[in-house]
This record gives C-alpha cells, sequence and structure tokens, in this order.
C-alpha cells in the first residue's frame, strides 16, 4: 500500500483506497499539541449552532493513525481537529487510533477484548462484510429511519447506495458518494516513440512491440543497452481482469469470474491469456528480469523517474503523491514528452483499469454500542455542508480564500501541510460526489505553471481515456455476499498454488509452458475444492440478482 508523502495541496486526496494496493505508513508522531484551533470560518459558526442543550452523549469512533500528525500538531486523537469536531459536533467523541499499516489486526483484538467503538470507520470492504456476517456490526435500517436525516436523503434518492450497503439482505454500512475519476493509469514516454518511428500501441501485440523497443533500440540515445519497455502493472486489465467485488487483488487475475449468458461463470481463458501476454513481454527481456521481488513496485517507479522505463503506471493519479513522482520526473528528464496510455485491446475487447467510482463504503455501528441515536445523529453532522468543507479546507482567511471559480485556494500551502493535510481520515463521511469539482485535485492546481498545466493535461488524458463506458472498468458485477468462512479458507490457499504456478511458468522460458501452467492451475482448483467456490458463486448472483451491482449502473449514474 501506498508509502505517506508530502502534500503539495491543502487538502486531502480522498480516493484513499482502496484499493487494494495502497495504505500510508509510518511518519514520527507529533507531542502534544500548543496551538488551539485557528478562529471558526462562518460555516463552522454554522455548523455549532446545531449544538444541542445540555450535556451531549458520548461515543467512541474509530480514527486511522498513519502516525503523520505533524510536530506541535498533537496526535491523531487530541489535536487542532478533534478539539473542533468536540466543540461543535451534536456528541461528544473518543477517537479510538487504529494503525493504518494493520487495521484489520487491531480491530480484531479490539472485538475479541470487547473494546471496539462504536463507530467503525474502515475502508476495507470485504473486511466490513466479515463483521456483518458475524453479528459484530448492526443492521442499520432502524437506525436509518428513525434518527437520520441527512443520510436518510442519501440513501433513499440513491438505488446504487442503497445496493451497495447491503450485505445478505440487510444494510449494514453507510455510504457515500464520490467524485467519478481516475486512479490507476499508464504512462508512456511519447518522446521515445517519436524517436523510434512507433505509433501509440492501440492492441496488445503493438504494445509488445513497442516494450521490446524501448528495451533494445537506444531510445535515450546514450549508446548503452540500458532502458525497459514497461512493467506488469494493469496488464491484468487488458484481459478484462485486474478487480473483483469481494476479494483484493491480484487475487482476482487468478480466480477469473465473468457474466456468461447471463451466468456468474469461473473462466480461465483470459487468465491463460494474460499468462501468455505476460510471458512474453518476459521472455523478450521488456520488464525487469528480477520484476517478482519489486513487491511495492518502488524499483519500477525509481526506474522511471530516472528515465530508464518506457511505459510506468500506479494508482492516484489524481492526487499529491504522483504529482510528485511525476515532478521528481521531469527534473531529472527536463525534455521529456509524457503520454497517458489507454489500454491496448486484446482479444475480449478494450477496458479501463480501476477509477475512484462514485460511491464506496465506510462505516458501520458496532452491535455492543449503547446510543445508535447519538452515533447516526454523528454520521449526519459529519455529511453536513458546512462541516464537510471546513473539515477539507480548512477555515476561510486562515487555510483559503474563495477564488474567481467560487472554489477554496490555499493562502500558504506550508502552513496547510502543517495544520491540515493530515486530517483526511476525520473525512470518511464526506459526501465528496455532492460538492462538484472544488473537491477534485486538480482544483488545487495552477494552469499558469507550465508543470501544472502538464499535469492537468495528463488527468484530462486520463479521463478521456478510462472514464468512459465504451472501454468499462472490467469488474462487471459486485455481488452483495461473500463467501463462507471454510471457502475463504480454500479460495485463499488455492491462490497461493495458483499464483506459484503462474510465476513458475513465466520465468521458466520453454520448459515450462503457459498450455501445462493452465493444465495444472485448473487440476488443483478442482482438487483443492475450487469447484465448489464457483458454484457457491454461481448461485449467490441468481439468488441475489436485484441487489446486483453492474458496472453499466455506474456509467448511468456517471451520465446524469
Amino acid at each position: 500500500m501506498k508509502k505517506n508523502k508530502l502534500m503539495k495541496t491543502a487538502s486531502v486526496t480522498l480516493a484513499m483506497v482502496v484499493s487494494s494496493s495502497a495504505l500510508l505508513t509510518a511518519c514520527s508522531t507529533g507531542k502534544e499539541a500548543a496551538n488551539t484551533a485557528s478562529t471558526p470560518s462562518s460555516g463552522a459558526t454554522a455548523a455549532a449552532s446545531a449544538k444541542p442543550a445540555g450535556p451531549k452523549p458520548k461515543i467512541t469512533v474509530s480514527i486511522y493513525d498513519r502516525n503523520a500528525v505533524p510536530e506541535g500538531e498533537g496526535t491523531i486523537t487530541n489535536n487542532r481537529w478533534t478539539k473542533w469536531i468536540n466543540e461543535n459536533a451534536p456528541v461528544q467523541v473518543e477517537f479510538i487510533p487504529v494503525p493504518r499499516s494493520n487495521s484489520i489486526e487491531k480491530f480484531n483484538v479490539m472485538f475479541a477484548s470487547g473494546g471496539a467503538p462504536d463507530l467503525i470507520m474502515e475502508f476495507s470492504n470485504p473486511f466490513m462484510k466479515d463483521l456483518a456476517s458475524k453479528g459484530q456490526i448492526i443492521p442499520l435500517e432502524d437506525a436509518i429511519s428513525k434518527y437520520s436525516t441527512t443520510y436518510k436523503k442519501l440513501f433513499q434518492e440513491n438505488q446504487n447506495i442503497q445496493k451497495l450497503t447491503k450485505f445478505n439482505g440487510k444494510t449494514y454500512f453507510f455510504g457515500r458518494t464520490t467524485p467519478f475519476t481516475s486512479n490507476h493509469f499508464l504512462m508512456i514516454r511519447k518522446d521515445w516513440l517519436d524517436k523510434l518511428k512507433l505509433p501509440m500501441p492501440t492492441t496488445t501485440e503493438e504494445y509488445l512491440k513497442v516494450a521490446k523497443a524501448f528495451t533494445e533500440q537506444d531510445p535515450d540515445g546514450n549508446g548503452k543497452k540500458d532502458t525497459l519497455g514497461t512493467t506488469f502493472w494493469d496488464v491484468d486489465y487488458f484481459f478484462q481482469l485486474g478487480q473483483a467485488s469481494d476479494e483484493l487483488m491480484p487475487m482476482s487475475s487468478i480466480t477469473s469470474y465473468h457474466l456468461l449468458n447471463d451466468q456468474y461463470t469461473r473462466t480461465w481463458d483470459r487468465p491463460k491469456a494474460d499468462l501468455a501476454f505476460k510471458k512474453s513481454l518476459y521472455d523478450a527481456g521488456a520488464v525487469d528480469k528480477d520484476i517478482f521481488a519489486d513487491k511495492t513496485g518502488a524499483k519500477a517507479q525509481q526506474d522511471w523517474v530516472n528515465g530508464k522505463l518506457g511505459i510506468w503506471g500506479s494508482g492516484g493519479l489524481e492526487g499529491a503523491a504522483i504529482y510528485n513522482t511525476y515532478e521528481s520526473f521531469k527534473k531529472n528528464n527536463p525534455s521529456a514528452e509524457v503520454a497517458i496510455l489507454p489500454l491496448p485491446k486484446s482479444e475480449f475487447g478494450q477496458f479501463s483499469p480501476a477509477a475512484n467510482p462514485n460511491m464506496q463504503f465506510v462505516a458501520g455501528i458496532n452491535a455492543t454500542a449503547k446510543n445508535v441515536e447519538a452515533v447516526v445523529k454523528y454520521v449526519d453532522w459529519l455529511m453536513s455542508p458546512d462541516v464537510q468543507k471546513t473539515l477539507m479546507f480548512g477555515m476561510e482567511g486562515v487555510h483559503y480564500k474563495v477564488g474567481s471559480d467560487g472554489c477554496p485556494k490555499p493562502i500558504d500551502v506550508e502552513k496547510n501541510k502543517k495544520e491540515l493535510s493530515w486530517n483526511g481520515d476525520f473525512q470518511m463521511m464526506t459526501q465528496t460526489g455532492s460538492m462538484g469539482k472544488c473537491v477534485e485535485y486538480s482544483n488545487q492546481l495552477d494552469p499558469n505553471k507550465p508543470l501544472d498545466k502538464e499535469y492537468l493535461n495528463l488527468i484530462s488524458q486520463a479521463r478521456a481515456a478510462y472514464i468512459t463506458p465504451d472501454r468499462p472498468n472490467t469488474t462487471e458485477a459486485i455481488l452483495p455476499v461473500s463467501l463462507p468462512d471454510d471457502m475463504t479458507v480454500i479460495k485463499n490457499t488455492l491462490k497461493t498454488t495458483l499464483t506459484n504456478t503462474y510465476t513458475k511458468a513465466i520465468v521458466s522460458g520453454a520448459s515450462y509452458s503457459v498450455d501445462q501452467a493452465m493444465k495444472d492451475a485448473q487440476d488443483t482448483w478442482e482438487k483443492g475444492g475450487g469447484k465448489g467456490v464457483d458454484e457457491f458463486l454461481k448461485k449467490a448472483y441468481t439468488d441475489n440478482k436485484k441487489d446486483v451491482i453492474f458496472t453499466k449502473d455506474y456509467y448511468k449514474y456517471l451520465s446524469k
């Protein structure tokens, strides 16, 4: 998962995802804060005016601890923002720290000891579904109906949120809307293409040809064979793999389920094509021979920054971390021309990599919570427009001023890094999907600055390439159920064996063919109980079809 980097902007990028592949890791923990919160803005004052008379009910709420609070700002549970929240919220909140690097392990310990907080804030959807299946969080229908106004309105008006937050027939999670923006991406050295007189690759065959040329034909002109064509980043997506509804990557390139004749069916043709293509890249020397040792992608990123890699990809394009990487790249390669590469077309079609979807679920209520009404009131308060704006942009006149486009603009970027940039996890219920373009990372960039202008162009290219129903995301259906524990164990055990089989086929040259690897994989899957997993998921789709979210549903929402 992603390492923490200095933020360029006043606000934290809100697409902390998912994914699948990105946790912020530790910095040094700050000392207790000596400063108090800045003077509230008009929005903060308005939010404060909603405080009830008399003592506030007390609740406990989890908060990720990324060890990112700057020195002098306090701790993640005692800082200017926790104080502001407790001064203005309709409840008194005790924040319970959860290390981001091992949040699930920490939550499991707290649940086992009876010390889990009332409101569980967690990005891992599989883990939240696991809590629901064990009865450790409560169904929310009654609580939303009785106690909510703000969230209830969102819930009633958004059918996709209703489906997304439902599990095994009941609503267990609080969801939020987010802007439909790009996330995963591939960048390509356009100047290398031009020098070698190659067109932008549009098919997997052309992609392989370009990757080989970048490796063999000295595109940087230094007279040495010291460049590489590409990596395996997002190659799975070329073949309609790469994401799944109930599991973390890269499992979904191992267990390939697709809708065939309206049946949720285990397929083997896509993993086989994916494996054959990776083997072709590896055999051609177009990827690093030690590619499997680069588990975090740090070596590939360094090769890109140093001008030794022709095609590079990662997650989080619309955020400060990748901007900072691009800034370093341009410092080292000032004359380089870069373009966003639409994923090439394969025999299965043309697709897009993981985007930031326009909704996600992020919270649930502990089954032992004593005051469910207070928890719901807090969720509602977090969603109020003034609170959302204040937590995101800070105080008007202190952290931002309103620009000519009506959006908050940072007054002092360095001040905001210290006082604001680390508070994103207090915003997990912020409905950024309804807040307009002001919340998008591109709003923090200045088109009058050459580097920012280049990066804004890359964001624009990525949205055109990846946020379109013409090249849909590879996820076809999100199922509202998950595997039973015994089948999860079977699947995870088989995953290790299949992953080793595929890796062996890639690195073994002619001594271990793709055909043999696929035969071995299928035998392993069937003998190890995989058929039972396939049948369970196939039936789950049929039995729960009315609650399934299809990829096409996202694009319908986007077009409104």
